[in-house]
């Protein structure tokens, strides 16, 4: 029996966490671009007011014959041009960041409201269906990204890069995934395993979607900090270095930072991944009489704990580190994206629950 009042409530839920979303994306860019602005700013006065140094100093031992006296920012003595200007906000103010930050809270609070309403509208687990999968795991993230961002301030720099892509996909799910609340199929009623293998399936996907935007700016930053690093052996100037979007990067951790996160994120995926394999040939050997049959999603299910295991193995190759593991990370993440949109609409096989 459907409550269809819950039903309501719960889509409703989601629209206005969607909206929430929007305008949390809206403020985490505004503090990018604010704070990015601020610093181009005070390092372009700073080289400015080096320069003029310089002029003065010149003119000066063309007058007086005298040895010049060393600038007070070299360029070569190591300190950013901009390291003396404060643009950190006053203790307490509330911040472009710190109102986004709220923001996805409040959102992220209603998305799960969203989900647990159709679980006690249907009776049943919210992620029978593509629709109530791509609502959970979304939730996952956003919850994942809020505990990472507590314990580390510094991380709210990433607000961007996850509430985007969080935000496609919940506007990917109200516009071609949304089926109405339902009673599951006759396959999969009765099994526990419902429970445990698609959950697992869920925390692993939804692992997996944060740490490809972790690997993603880590790519970014670790390609900024090598352009730097050029430009400053070879004496040029660095504000202009990449426009706005250099700027931005500049507000992220460094690449090894974000390396290491990625890592983390990562290995606890591959563990939910290698369970949601396990997990799903127990299944498969209740409900079918057998282990394995090369189910596509059963195949790139594998492909995906391929990948990833490959990744974790460059990981720990000192070779292989960096980019080269970053891009291993992000084909795991194509893999994941693939089982979950082709395979479940275009190839038929035994796992089409996309409920389209």
């Amino acid at each position: 029996m459907i409550n269809e009042q819950l039903a309501e409530l719960s889509n409703l839920a989601v629209v206005v966490a969607i909206v929430l979303y929007v305008l949390a994306l809206i403020g985490f860019s505004a503090d990018l671009a604010s704070t990015s602005q601020r610093r181009s700013d005070a390092r372009l006065a700073a080289l400015d007011e080096q320069e003029g140094a310089r002029v003065l100093q010149t003119a000066s031992v063309a007058s007086e014959g005298g040895a010049p006296v060393a600038a007070a920012h070299s360029r070569d003595g190591g300190e950013d041009p901009a390291a003396d200007v404060t643009t950190a906000p006053a203790p307490g103010a509330m911040t472009a960041q710190k109102f986004a930050f709220l923001l996805s809270m409040a959102a992220t609070l209603l998305h799960v409201l969203g989900v647990l309403a159709r679980a006690a509208a249907t009776q049943r687990v919210p992620w029978a269906n593509m629709y109530e999968f791509a609502t959970t795991s979304s939730a996952l993230v956003m919850v994942a990204f809020l505990v990472f961002s507590i314990k580390r301030a510094e991380l709210r720099a990433l607000g961007t890069f996850v509430v985007g892509p969080v935000l496609l996909v919940l506007l990917l799910a109200q516009t071609f995934w949304i089926v109405p609340a339902a009673a599951l199929t006759p396959s999969l009623q009765n099994s526990h395993w419902l429970i445990i293998h698609i959950g697992i399936a869920i925390i692993a996907t939804a692992l997996s979607i944060l740490g490809a935007v972790v690997a993603s700016l880590q790519l970014l930053k670790g390609r900024h900090e090598h352009a730097l690093a050029e430009k400053t052996a070879a004496g040029e100037d660095l504000p202009e270095h990449w426009g706005r979007a250099g700027h931005v990067l500049d507000r992220l951790p460094s690449s090894t930072a974000l390396e290491s996160l990625s890592f983390r994120i990562h290995s606890i995926a591959f563990v939910c991944w290698t369970f949601t394999l396990m997990f799903g040939a127990i299944w498969a050997r209740e409900a079918w009489g057998r282990f394995w049959g090369w189910d596509p999603k059963e195949v790139w299910t594998f492909i995906i704990w391929v990948i990833y295991a490959a990744y974790l193995h460059a990981r720990a190759t000192g070779g292989f580190r960096g980019s080269r593991a970053a891009g291993l990370a992000l084909a795991g993440f194509v893999a994941v994206v693939f089982n979950y949109t082709i395979v479940n609409t275009v190839i038929n096989g035994l796992h089409s629950y996309s409920g389209l």
